[in-house]
């Protein structure tokens, strides 16, 4: 059973919050929420009504605002939980991950890191490693998502920062295949260290490398 909540789940969960939270709520706000077409949130919310999930109510100048009924408290419950459970199942899957790189780490005496990739998960990694006493000497922002916050190449980090670590741990949160070539092709002289929930094939990558070598 997949547990995991699905893009129209979410955008369903968020358009009950938005009508729990707000008296009016229009579809141009739901669409700026969701980052959607105003045709788009016209059928997602089109949806939730065939559903009994909310209902029109008529406000004052001839508008109209929604509210939810009982049966959309039960839903926006349902996928609340949901969506903590996916929370907690994956910060504990991502945890266990970096556990193990760590672990391997400290195995080997090594104590100094650099991360490639930013968000979530780079806060993750940087807890279980901290935890392990081992020091995140650079940050290679690879996608560029935080602008001037951290190095946005590999290039950029100062040789001795370069010098002090082992290898680079791959830490993105939202294109980790990408942001794993991008490094990969910068930093061709430092191992990079992937965690198993990324499913990242370096054998794989390698051999894409190769091929485009050759052209």
């Amino acid at each position: 059973m997949n547990d995991q909540l699905t893009a129209s789940e979410q955008h369903e969960l968020r358009i009950l919050e938005l009508v729990e939270e707000q008296d009016k709520v229009t579809q141009r706000r739901v669409a700026a929420e969701l980052e959607v077409a105003i045709g788009m949130a016209n059928s997602l919310i089109k949806r939730l009504i065939h559903k009994g999930h909310i209902k029109i109510k008529e406000a004052p100048a001839s508008r109209y605002g929604y509210y939810l009924t009982p049966e959309g408290f039960l839903a926006k419950s349902r996928l609340v939980s949901k969506y903590i459970a996916t929370s907690v199942k994956f910060f504990s899957v991502v945890r266990h991950d970096y556990e193990h790189i760590a672990n391997e780490l400290s195995r080997k005496g090594q104590d100094k890191i650099g991360c490639a990739g930013s968000g979530e998960i780079l806060e993750i990694a940087q807890m279980v490693f901290q935890s392990h006493n081992i020091r995140t000497v650079f940050v290679v922002d690879v996608l560029g998502h935080l602008n001037g916050q951290y190095f946005t190449s590999y290039s950029d980090v100062p040789e001795a920062d370069r010098e002090q670590a082992c290898c680079i741990v791959l830490t993105e949160s939202q294109r980790p295949h990408r942001a794993f070539e991008i490094i990969s092709s910068e930093a061709q002289t430092i191992p990079v260290m992937t965690p198993a929930f990324m499913k990242i094939s370096k054998s794989g990558f390698a051999h894409m490398a190769k091929e485009e070598g050759r052209r």
